[in-house]
């Protein structure tokens, strides 16, 4: 009885090792993410790196970057969107968390201050971005039903080449929580984030430049994880879709969760047949 067990055991043995060999030797390849795979990527005159990825309608995740963050290079490297979207992306402040970002629609020509009938704000209220309160808020009247703005605020008639009268008055902190209290009669209303420091005084053709300049958005740590703290520690910066959540390459290809600062490489050990296990790490 007890020869008949031990030649069962023996027989389980060499079925089930191979087995948990294969599965653990795929865990191990899955954890190591090489150095390489998520190097800078260029579009245009930017350089996109963590949280930043480089991707495009076939590809819209990346372990190199957190999924809003994803960046589509079109016209020739020369136009860089949020993920395809009409808000394009121009200068990246990494060091400040923040971009300066255009909205195509009114952005794109030169006749930008006739396409304000909309609210900006709602193409970023769902992503992970918020609109810096660097911003001023340059607000708009439209449809006024044949009247005029009232005359409370100075107004400047910046029509243009519209097909209908369109009113611009350059305010203060732009708060997309809380919009500005002005006047509106019975005129649309609207209001876009500019960068703008000047004195609110402007000719009508500055209002369609001020579209075009575009307007700062922040994004938040908690939000893309520490990349920097990852970074000081030799590590590089990655994103487990799966989990949600950021990650740290460590030399080596230790996993961390924050930073390599401690971080151990995690040994897999077999304890039976290691000579078997060790010729199935060299096919």
């Amino acid at each position: 009885m007890k020869s008949l067990l031990a030649s069962l055991m023996r027989q389980m043995t060499v079925l089930l090792v191979p087995l948990v060999t294969s599965l653990l030797l795929l865990l191990l390849q899955d954890n190591h993410v090489s150095a390489d795979d998520c190097e800078p990527a260029r579009c245009g005159n930017l350089t996109l790196r963590y949280p930043f990825w480089l991707g495009s309608n076939n590809q819209t995740s990346s372990p190199c970057g957190h999924p809003a963050f994803g960046v589509w290079c079109s016209a020739g490297g020369s136009v860089a969107s949020l993920r395809g979207s009409s808000i394009h992306v121009l200068p990246i402040d990494y060091t400040n968390s923040s971009l300066v970002a255009s909205h195509n629609k009114v952005a794109a020509g030169d006749d930008g201050v006739c396409l304000t009938n909309f609210n900006l704000s709602s193409s970023v209220a769902l992503s992970p971005f918020t609109i810096s309160s660097r911003n001023r808020a340059l607000c708009f009247l439209f449809g006024c039903d044949g009247t005029v703005p009232p005359s409370a605020l100075d107004y400047v008639n910046a029509t243009s080449n519209c097909t209908a009268p369109v009113y611009a008055y350059l305010g203060g902190t732009y708060l997309w929580n809380s919009p500005p209290a002005i006047p509106t009669g019975r005129c649309s209303y609207s209001y876009f984030p500019v960068l703008e420091t000047e004195a609110a005084t402007m000719m009508a053709a500055e209002y369609s430049r001020l579209l075009k300049d575009g307007f700062a958005l922040e994004w938040e740590t908690v939000t893309v994880g520490d990349c920097p703290e990852c970074s000081s520690s030799g590590g590089q910066c990655r994103y487990d879709n799966a989990a949600g959540k950021f990650w740290c390459l460590c030399p080596g290809g230790t996993r961390a969760w924050s930073t390599c600062a401690g971080a151990r490489r995690t040994a897999v050990r077999l304890a039976v047949l290691p000579d078997y296990v060790q010729q199935q790490r060299r096919v």
